[in-house]
């Protein structure tokens, strides 16, 4: 993530490599660099002369580089897009030559999404030497919340503590959605709005009442009642609510619950577990209802209960039916 905002910083300051490899299993940031690239590099005038864009599954290595060494026609740099350039794996290793010596002139970008290029081709290491390589991942889980707050930021909202909770929970680490998201919020709210759970269930759909983020809170409480109405309404929108995902945040409070009763004080709580402190007050009062050792037998009715929820051996159970059994055992422990 550093590494990609260093590169976007170059970008916006138009300090342009001459070729750059975009790949991994994160496509939102490969799409967000392409997308400053193709803004930054060409000037709207220019870009029916100087911009060209080639798809893998549509094009040759012969056709990029005969493009890639011509001169612009216009500006003073042109930019050869090359989208979906995974599906030329086979042929890839042609580009070895040009990248050696690239025509100083082109600013070459190749999308390399869901793989990446096998570390052994001499492309690779040639556009190393001259260019630039990223590598993008999927953010880990405790960087989803920071990912979203600093977005959000850049489109000028800031987030009540637990609408970013929300966020996280409903759009998970799907970052193109999220950015979607919060695209849709600056079309309805104002620059400098703080974002609230009734924001969320306005703009986004997500219902404050009912979500798997009260349900942990209701499950932490041990209330039984209120847990198994949020089920009944999540059950009704599985779409929304699915339930991998739902047990996942469950699992996620209750590990760090797990940790929470083996913490010498409940000052290291906001670091050790990784929360704003604003969510400290749900762990003390969980840690009132469950014990160190009930919150690691939840875990692992909640182990039980993920298999499942994916087929084995749950018999073509509801999703409702399946998820009050599950409430009723965390609830026994």
């Amino acid at each position: 993530m550093k590494e990609t905002q260093q590169i976007l910083s170059s970008i916006a300051q138009k300090k342009f490599a001459p070729i750059y490899l975009l790949m991994g299993t994160e496509p939102f940031f490969i799409d967000e660099i392409s997308a400053a690239l193709e803004k930054s590099v060409v000037d709207e005038s220019a870009r029916d002369f100087d911009l060209s864009v080639f798809y893998g599954k549509e094009t040759s290595i012969d056709q990029i580089i005969e493009s890639a060494k011509r001169f612009p026609m216009l500006g003073q740099q042109q930019l050869i897009l090359v989208k979906e350039a995974q599906y030329l794996d086979k042929t890839f290793d042609q580009l070895a030559t040009y990248c050696a010596a690239p025509q100083p002139q082109t600013v070459l970008v190749l999308c390399y999404k869901h793989k990446k290029v096998d570390k052994r081709k001499k492309v690779l290491k040639n556009i190393a030497a001259n260019g630039i390589v990223l590598e993008t991942k999927p953010l880990y889980e405790n960087q989803i919340g920071p990912w979203i707050e600093k977005r959000g930021q850049e489109y000028g909202f800031q987030f009540h503590p637990q609408a970013l909770a929300m966020l996280v929970a409903f759009l998970g680490s799907n970052l193109g959605k999220v950015d979607k998201e919060l695209e849709k919020l600056t079309h309805n709210l104002p620059s400098g709005t703080t974002v609230t759970p009734e924001h969320i269930e306005a703009f986004i759909g997500y219902s404050k009442d009912f979500n798997s983020f009260e349900l942990q809170k209701a499950l932490g409480m041990r209330k039984l009642e209120l847990s198994f109405r949020i089920v009944k309404h999540m059950a009704g929108n599985p779409s929304q609510h699915p339930l991998p995902l739902t047990i996942g945040v469950l699992f996620n409070f209750f590990q760090k619950l797990f940790m929470y009763h083996g913490l010498n004080s409940t000052a290291e709580a906001p670091n050790v577990l990784g929360v704003s402190p604003f969510f400290v007050k749900e762990y003390q009062a969980a840690a009132q209802k469950y014990n160190m050792r009930q919150a690691g037998k939840v875990l692992n009715v909640l182990k039980t209960y993920d298999l499942k929820s994916k087929g084995l051996g749950a018999h073509n159970m509801p999703m409702e039916e399946l998820m009050k059994e599950m409430i009723l055992k965390i609830v026994s422990v």
